[in-house]
């Protein structure tokens, strides 16, 4: 399956040519460009972070099912 990345590293040179680098609108995509990669980038980052939180929600589930039957 081609991703939204792969379709924009693909289109932005052919429009680039067509319309000239200083177009809006082919600002707007680099920029959407840049931010998808960056968000690429963050992800193990953040799927870290969920996994440490859902890991303190779980433990702390645990703690009070555990206090509610002694």
């Amino acid at each position: 399956m081609i991703s939204e990345i792969d379709l924009l590293r693909k289109d932005i040179p052919r429009l680039e040519k067509t319309f000239g680098i200083n177009n809006a609108f082919v600002k707007v995509l680099k920029a959407q460009l840049g931010l998808l990669q960056n968000q690429m980038k963050q992800m193990p980052k953040l799927r870290r972070h969920l996994s440490l939180v859902n890991f303190k929600k779980l433990q702390a589930q645990k703690k009070l099912e555990h206090a509610d039957n002694p």
